[in-house]
């Protein structure tokens, strides 16, 4: 799934790149890097993490992006530690211009996240999750720019939701 998912990004991101070429105002590439906090709800944790997005506006107020997330820290669960050991997924990106500055933010896409859990438990591999969620940026400078985030992941199955709020420094190219 996670090939999948990085394939359907890096396709996404190589068409938006031919479509910013025929349009100058459009193709607004960026890149972020952030800090994120995620509550599981089926391990009952906090688990905290480092996350890298790249993405493209393909109109004023529509765009994709991707994510990868990397664990930083462990918290206490059932029978033990837990750790987010990945997460990979792609988003539609809705942007709403408040003003020149600010912008409002809305996504929806598809990840799919991997826990380390105790010796007991192994591997744990919460799988594919309808991920949704709105937050807004704002703009130091034309290349520079705030965001916070808060995203909900609903995974297949019996295998529960995780909400995960995260703050980033974006980079326009």
């Amino acid at each position: 799934m996670k090939t999948l998912l990085i394939a359907t990004t890096a396709a996404a991101l190589a068409l938006s790149g031919a479509v910013a070429a025929n349009a100058q105002d459009v193709g607004q590439v960026y890149g972020s890097v952030g800090y994120q906090g995620t509550q599981n709800d089926t391990t009952d944790t906090n688990v905290n993490g480092i996350n890298a997005r790249i993405g493209t506006r393909l109109t004023p107020y529509f765009g994709i992006e991707g994510e990868a997330a990397l664990g930083t820290d462990s918290d206490k669960g059932p029978g033990g530690e837990y750790k987010l050991t990945n997460k990979v997924a792609a988003y539609g990106v809705g942007f709403l211009p408040v003003s020149p500055r600010f912008d409002l933010i809305g996504r929806v896409g598809v990840s799919d996240t991997d826990l380390k859990a105790p010796a007991a438990a192994g591997k744990l591999e919460q799988g594919t999750a309808l991920e949704y969620g709105v937050g807004a940026q704002y703009h130091f400078d034309n290349d520079l720019a705030l965001r916070a985030d808060y995203t909900k992941a609903d995974f297949n199955g019996d295998k529960g939701e995780a909400g995960t709020t995260s703050v980033s420094l974006i980079k326009k190219f």
